[in-house]
């Protein structure tokens, strides 16, 4: 089965664009600018609440010294998120908020999986409280119970396993093609044609 298309936009194939370009986090001024361009674009701005004298090249120093480009690449590696591999996101998810708490005071899931994204973007689920209000809505339905491991973000985990419940046994047989990230986030926040 092909994927559907996902096309969400010039903006966002600017944001995938820099991701690839420039995939590594050896560059503090590449690193604050994706953040900087991400965080604003998605509503998910790093200073947002962030403590009193927060700079944003302090949370790009602390990326810069970090180990998030071997998150990245395993995230790159497995493709797809499925209840298998899914330890890899949650794990890769739960680095990159304890590193950004470090330096704003206070934990960015959203922010977190929107800049994931953007770097793996077959593989990481992008999060917000419409999308996750949504998902919640669409799967009240089916009482669908999932069972969480809580070593993670146990939100963000709850909404990794709603999206592939709601990815493998329902959507994909709706469109009849296989959904990325960007295509089921493009049906939660009702963008698009043919969601």
């Amino acid at each position: 089965m092909r994927y559907a298309d996902d096309y969400s936009g010039y903006g966002n194939e600017v944001l995938y664009r820099m991701c690839s370009e420039r995939p590594h986090h050896d560059n503090i001024d590449t690193i604050t600018s994706k953040l900087w361009i991400i965080g604003r674009a998605y509503s998910a701005a790093i200073e947002r609440k962030a403590g009193k004298g927060f700079k944003i090249e302090s949370a790009a120093a602390l990326i810069k010294d970090s180990e998030i480009d071997v998150h990245i690449s395993r995230l790159k590696n497995i493709g797809r998120t499925t209840q298998d591999n899914l330890g890899i996101l949650l794990s890769s998810h739960k680095y990159l908020t304890d590193v950004l708490k470090s330096s704003t005071g206070i934990e960015k899931p959203s922010l977190v999986s929107k800049y994931l994204h953007f770097h793996a973007p077959q593989a990481v689920f992008i999060y917000d409280s419409i999308a996750n209000n949504t998902i919640r809505k669409i799967l009240a339905p089916s009482k669908q119970r999932f069972k969480l491991q809580r070593e993670h973000d146990h939100e963000y985990e709850a909404f990794a396993l709603r999206c592939i419940y709601f990815r493998d046994v329902i959507y994909e047989k709706e469109i009849g093609a296989m959904a990325s990230p960007r295509k089921i986030d493009m049906r939660l926040l009702g963008y698009g044609q043919n969601l």
